[in-house]
């Protein structure tokens, strides 16, 4: 009986360490990026397509980088991929 003991423990444990455990499946995880963290070239692109741009927030994602800011007002998103290049733009 005292045999038994044991394994039962460590497969209880086991199993209760794993349930816990998430993937970027289950949900996105987003992190506050501050802007000196992205890379300049982005900022410079962005700088130089949107000069009147204000309220300026970069977040990055699992796969690009992601700024929210108001122009003339209006909230918008741009999402750039991790080379710099535009891959989605929200108004």
């Amino acid at each position: 009986m005292r045999k038994l003991i044991l394994p039962c423990l460590l497969a209880f444990g086991l199993v209760a360490c794993d349930s816990n455990e998430t993937t970027a499946d289950d949900k996105e995880v987003t992190v506050d990026y501050p802007s000196n963290g992205v890379p300049a070239e982005i900022q410079a692109s962005f700088a130089a397509d949107h000069p009147n741009a204000t309220d300026v927030e970069w977040d990055v994602d699992d796969d690009h980088y992601e700024v929210e800011f108001r122009l003339s007002g209006d909230k918008m998103e741009l999402e750039y991929d991790f080379e710099g290049n535009k891959i989605d733009f929200e108004d």
